[in-house]
């Protein structure tokens, strides 16, 4: 079951995970509270128990509306959330023409091409300071 989150002492926690040094997609500019502002919260529930968090930002464009999956954290012993939970989040997110995703993570590239999604740019940075 899936339902609206908060930002409380557990999900903060669970979510500082996601933005740790070895995820952290903006190269050590970031910061979580910044990041998690005006997104939507969502709990992953499994036997009244929540066992993920996700959060979405929506993005109005020109010509289009593209959702960020700005954070997500958790985990279920022997089950795969993002084959699990994916699905689910497009899913909900079906109204919006992109659904987005930043990862460092080349395994979650990898499961997330097996469900259609496509590669579609770089991002290369040059530390100045």
């Amino acid at each position: 079951m899936i339902e609206r989150g908060e930002l409380d002492d557990a999900a903060r926690a669970a979510y500082a995970r996601a933005f740790d040094a070895k995820r952290d997609t903006t190269g050590g500019l970031g910061d979580m509270d910044v990041c998690l502002a005006g997104a939507m919260l969502f709990d992953v529930k499994v036997d009244g128990r929540i066992v993920a968090r996700y959060a979405l930002k929506q993005v109005k464009r020109d010509h289009g509306t593209e959702v960020f999956i700005v954070g997500a954290a958790g985990g279920l012993p022997g089950v795969d959330l993002v084959e699990v939970v994916v699905p689910y989040i497009a899913q909900q997110c079906a109204t919006a023409d992109r659904l987005t995703i930043n990862t460092r993570r080349r395994g979650l590239v990898h499961k997330l091409q097996k469900q259609g999604w496509t590669l579609d740019s770089y991002v290369m940075r040059k530390k100045l300071k």
